[in-house]
């Protein structure tokens, strides 16, 4: 993908819940992009072999909708279903060596999370960097601290790469994300553990200004 295509493409970027019951990681995706997901991110910190078919048919059902899709963390999981790309921690695989793995035409991206990291980060081989948490959330059990829309700005000024903002973001603060520079916004939780997940997925594709697929 060039740089404008990506950039697009974060705008309304979903990432997968693996804490919620009886909402299968497959139907959370196939959700997200009916209303209107433009990403997809498989996110899955205690993945084993037993997951890799849902893995493989999440990566179809982007494919057959033209959603890029990148598996967290799981440099060899990404490449074992061929997917558009990964998405890798400050913790994980460097993304020099991500890249080695899934290609020179793959999506890379690393989360940056403070000024620190930024600068320390080789951002060379990345396309986007994946900031946050921007607001306080539940989601991450280990999650820094938010440092809020004014340190979401000074990342996205001192990075040469587009930034996707993660952390505590629904339809009610998705713009505020976007007036401070973020290309797209990163959410989780506001979808999966809703009561109506499909519905609060269309009030966030509406908040990133993207229609739901139906009306492509």
């Amino acid at each position: 993908m060039n740089p404008e295509d990506i950039r697009d493409a974060l705008r309304f970027y979903f990432i997968t819940d693996d804490a919620v019951d009886d909402f299968s990681a497959l139907e959370q995706v196939r959700v997200a992009i009916e209303a209107g997901a433009t990403m997809v991110q498989y996110r899955n910190k205690s993945f084993s072999l037993d997951a890799f078919e849902e893995v493989d048919a999440i990566c179809r059902l982007c494919r057959e909708n033209r959603v890029p899709f990148v598996v967290n963390d799981n440099v060899l999981l990404a490449r074992a279903v061929e997917a558009d790309g990964v998405h890798v921690g400050q913790d994980d695989a460097p993304p020099r060596l991500a890249r080695r793995v899934v290609g020179p035409r793959a999506i890379v991206g690393v989360s940056v999370s403070t000024m620190v990291e930024l600068e320390r980060t080789d951002l060379i081989p990345c396309d986007y960097i994946g900031t946050g948490p921007t607001f306080p959330t539940g989601t991450k059990a280990d999650a820094k601290a938010a440092h809020g829309l004014s340190g979401l700005r000074d990342i996205v000024n001192r990075s040469p790469i587009p930034a996707v903002a993660i952390g505590g973001i629904g339809p009610v603060n998705a713009q505020d994300c976007f007036a401070h520079g973020a290309a797209g916004v990163a959410v989780i939780s506001c979808i999966t553990r809703a009561n109506d997940p499909f519905e609060a997925a269309a009030v966030m594709a509406a908040a990133c200004g993207v229609p739901a697929r139906g009306t492509w």
